[in-house]
């Protein structure tokens, strides 16, 4: 007699569980595969972008460095213009001086009384001139206050050559004065810019 045993065996059990065991794990790598590579696509995608964003501003970066020296150059610019102004305005102050004493002086000296030169160096003033006597001299010293912070007579005498005519030599002096240019002194001119 013939026996068939159709009762699954150990054997049969084992290799079902094995199968289904690697089908869940292929199934389970096949899933994490697709997620690494779903992560991995995402990733680069946002490089990408970052990269592009990263390019973008560094682009921005170079463009506002260039405006930046622009700027620099221009304030500089400025800034050399406003110290040439400066100068020529007080040039011109100290013009507008000259031209004031000299008015005062004008003003100042009596009939008998006349300059015949004037000049300014560091500061002090030289005046020198005629007079037809000592009185006018004094009167013409005393008048400087107004004009000068002080004033003294450096010399006086008879003119040479002139019988009735006395010679006298003021030095006069006020701090205004000790950075004075000369009266005919040319403007300033701003460096690197040649006239004519």
């Amino acid at each position: 007699m013939i026996r068939i045993n159709l009762l699954p065996t150990r054997q049969t059990r084992t290799q079902r569980r094995r199968r289904r065991t690697v089908i869940a794990g292929a199934a389970a790598l096949c899933l994490a595969g697709a997620t690494l590579a779903a992560v991995n696509v995402s990733q680069c995608r946002r490089h990408a972008a970052l990269e592009s964003g990263l390019a973008e501003s560094r682009r921005v970066a170079d463009r506002l460095r260039i405006e930046t020296e622009v700027l620099k150059e221009l304030e500089e610019q400025v800034r050399r213009q406003r110290r040439n102004n400066e100068a020529v305005k007080a040039w011109l102050r100290q013009r507008a001086r000259h031209s004031r004493i000299l008015r005062d002086l004008s003003a100042g000296a009596p009939e008998r009384l006349w300059l015949t030169r004037y000049a300014e160096s560091g500061g002090t003033t030289t005046i020198e001139g005629r007079a037809t006597d000592d009185e006018s001299i004094a009167r013409f010293l005393r008048s400087l206050s107004r004009v000068f912070e002080s004033a003294r007579i450096r010399e006086a005498g008879k003119a040479p050559g002139e019988e009735d005519l006395r010679r006298f030599v003021i030095d006069a002096g006020d701090a205004a004065a000790a950075n004075a240019p000369a009266p005919n002194a040319a403007p300033p001119v701003a460096p690197g810019r040649k006239d004519g």
